[in-house]
């Protein structure tokens, strides 16, 4: 999937926020150096996440922060997380098990992009806001917009320190992306002192089923849908427009609605909605052996008579 990661629009500020080397934040005032002082004093103590998140909440004035670890083939490792414990159970659980194959910044990760910065809207697809994905990952959570913040461990391991903000009268993304990256080499080296091996937690890694949840993402639907039909279920989860859709698969956007009619009525559905909670629970019934289409485990799904 193409992502926009080259094509960076110019974004305004909608609303003042503090310069760099103001008072009270930026990257050199005095607050800023001590506490990068304290992440370096906390690099092999349990404290380390927690530093280094309050480290990139302070240069970005940014409001909330997510770390975790990408590995190639496995599912994410949650590393830290001040969102708080019932949006834990509510939004990080869902993610890690699964909905992260919808993750715009996931993708990206797998294009091996190394130690980068990377705002929301430079990476997701055209209609992600309106997407479901968007709906339980950020608006119920009241997030407004994402930083990225990419460490690479290299071997298809990588950090996303995941910077949230909720306040929709600033928009920091082009500020907060200049600073974050003239610090990123210190953010990075830092990671990679504390984080120097990784590997997905025995829970995530000893089954089957984790180890395979990309091809099961790829066989969602197939045995209802014809190859076709399945990929554009894929980039409709992923928050693709219809013509996002012909953009990628080389259609006009009207086929694409005519596709797109003929997969709502195959399985029965009416919404994009559905479409995602479908597709949300037919990977939590999959068993660790399962190789099909993870449908074939829901058993009360029923698709429409052919």
């Amino acid at each position: 999937m193409a992502s926009k990661l080259l094509q960076t629009p110019e974004i305004e500020p909608r609303s003042a926020a503090p310069q760099a080397g103001a008072a009270g934040g930026g990257l050199c005032d005095a607050e800023a150096l001590a506490k990068v002082a304290l992440a370096i004093a906390a690099v092999g103590t349990q404290a380390f996440p927690k530093a280094v998140a309050t480290l990139c909440l302070h240069v970005s004035h940014f409001e909330s922060a997510f770390i975790c670890a990408f590995f190639a083939g496995d599912k994410p490792l949650p590393l830290y997380s001040d969102l708080g414990a019932e949006q834990d159970r509510r939004v990080v659980i869902p993610y890690v098990g699964s909905a992260y194959l919808l993750d715009p910044f996931y993708d990206l990760f797998k294009q091996d992009i190394g130690d980068r910065v990377v705002g929301l809207n430079e990476c997701a697809p055209d209609d992600f806001r309106s997407s479901d994905y968007y709906r339980m990952f950020y608006a119920d959570t009241y997030l407004n917009d994402e930083m990225g913040v990419f460490v690479s461990l290299g071997a298809g391991t990588s950090i996303l320190i995941s910077l949230g903000v909720r306040d929709d009268r600033l928009d920091l993304s082009a500020r907060s992306k200049s600073t974050l990256e003239a610090l990123l080499g210190v953010i990075a080296n830092l990671c990679r002192q504390h984080w120097p091996r990784l590997a997905p937690s025995p829970q995530a890694g000893s089954s089957r089923r984790d180890n395979h949840l990309e091809n099961a993402f790829e066989m969602f639907a197939t045995s209802v849908l014809s190859n076709r039909e399945s990929e554009i279920v894929r980039l409709i989860l992923k928050g693709h427009s219809s013509k996002s859709m012909a953009r990628v698969l080389g259609n006009s956007p009207e086929t694409v609605k005519v596709h797109r009619k003929r997969i709502y009525a195959k399985m029965g559905i009416t919404s994009q909605g559905e479409l995602f909670s479908i597709f949300l629970r037919a990977l939590s019934c999959m068993p660790p052996e399962g190789q099909d289409d993870p449908l074939s485990y829901l058993e009360d799904f029923a698709p429409a008579p052919r």
